[in-house]
């Protein structure tokens, strides 16, 4: 590319930047980020195609500060190879002299970007960098920049953040009427989900199977030059509509004809470092046992699973065990799910390796078998690792109640939506 080209690409990106600085919401991982920014180890965001992050780190630098920024995802940048990344930097330099602070949008696209940011991170300058492919980023980072980076993962909204976008203040102590008001705005969660972009209005349907197949053809099938597309979009779409089920790999290789357990293993590992799904494993002391058990498979947002959904019925038991494990997810400690002969617990939340919360997930609980169930796995597996609590969330349910010592709180999913985020 030429200079000009490449100064006139850069200048409209700043401009751009600077407008969507303007429009910058608070995130709840923001406070982190400005804590970071004193430090001069290189900062990376990552998270799915389209969660916040540029957004995210334009809001963290203070107002009247100089930054430059360049989205290395521009079709007009696809070009660009290490050797044109010292041009940049100049080119950048004369966009915007005396820069405080430089942010480089999916950097992962250039081959040895590893180099370019460990150079400048020599120069002392303030890096911040982010991307959509954490396998990739990771291996470069733990290769070539060991030591010198801090990570932060960014996910589409929490309840709270999706409340602050529409605007919406909570007083201190929920009221009864904004406890109806509640109710019916987690009903709009659970169908729209958290991209920033659709609950400021874009079109969900249209936009975000946009998203979904530009993930899958452009950040899975074009990076790792995939023959199997159609096939992996396939199983894609059967783990959305399968959301927090059991996936067995034998299952799978056979329902979609890989050629063997490994491609299934493979394939799956690609889901999970653009961010577009999570792995939930069992809980247990032995690693190897760990890795042996089934494992369970999470949508990274439930406004995907609605765009994607083509079912009849929706097994709306599975989309709210799905919204809890996202939450929990945010907590960023180990989550597991307990499966013992006496007991089955959804989510286990750890703490030094050892289990600290039991967590059951229930849309109702007006059944006296479904209720006795849920909640005797819960007691058990208090017994069992010496704890003495456990939650139970359900829609709309809440009650309190103590059984065989075990504090048992059935809580309403709102109310645990809204409960602190643990870090």
């Amino acid at each position: 590319m030429q200079s000009t080209d490449l100064k006139q690409v850069l200048g409209e990106q700043q401009s751009e930047a600077q407008a969507l600085k303007s429009l910058w919401k608070e995130r709840e991982i923001a406070a982190t980020l400005q804590g970071y920014l004193s430090s001069q180890t290189i900062k990376v965001i990552m998270g799915i195609r389209r969660s916040g992050k540029s957004t995210l780190c334009l809001g963290a630098i203070p107002p009247g500060i100089k930054f430059s920024y360049v989205n290395f995802d521009d079709e007009r940048l696809t070009s660009l190879t290490s050797d044109d990344l010292n041009l940049v930097y100049e080119t950048l330099l004369e966009i915007q002299p005396n820069a405080k602070f430089f942010i480089f949008d999916e950097i992962q696209n250039i081959a040895h970007w590893e180099l370019f940011a460990n150079r400048l991170h020599r120069k002392k300058l303030n890096l911040l960098i982010t991307g959509s492919n954490g396998s990739l980023l990771s291996r470069e980072l733990a290769t070539h920049l060991t030591g010198r980076h801090l990570s932060l993962e960014l996910m589409p909204l929490s309840f709270s953040e999706y409340l602050h976008f529409r605007s919406i203040p909570l007083s201190e102590g929920v009221t009864t009427e904004e406890r109806a008001f509640l109710k019916n705005l987690v009903q709009g969660y659970f169908d729209q989900g958290g991209f920033p972009e659709i609950v400021l209005g874009e079109p969900q349907g249209p936009y975000l199977r946009e998203l979904f197949d530009k993930i899958i053809s452009r950040d899975i099938v074009q990076r790792h030059r995939l023959r199997g597309s159609q096939t992996l979009k396939e199983m894609a779409l059967y783990l959305v509509q399968q959301s927090g089920s059991f996936a067995s790999l034998g299952k799978l290789q056979k329902a979609f004809d890989f050629p063997s357990i490994n491609t299934v293993r493979t394939y799956l590992s690609y889901l999970q470092e653009v961010f577009l799904f999570y792995e939930l494993q069992a809980y247990s002391s032995k690693i190897r046992e760990r890795s042996t058990r089934p494992r369970k498979y999470f949508i990274c947002d439930l406004g995907l699973w609605s765009a994607l959904n083509t079912k009849p019925t929706i097994d709306l038991g599975m989309r709210l065990e799905t919204l809890v494990f996202l939450h929990l997810k945010r907590w960023g400690s180990p989550v597991y799910y307990l499966k013992e002969d006496r007991f089955d617990v959804d989510f286990c939340v750890t703490r030094d390796r050892k289990p600290e919360v039991l967590i059951q997930v229930c849309y109702s609980l007006t059944g006296a078998s479904t209720a006795e169930r849920e909640i005797r796995s819960l007691i058990e597996a208090a017994h069992r690792y010496g704890l003495h609590e456990g939650t139970v969330v359900t829609w709309d349910q809440e009650s309190t109640l103590k059984e065989d010592g075990i504090a048992i709180s059935i809580v309403p999913v709102w109310k645990f939506l809204l409960s602190e985020i643990r870090r």
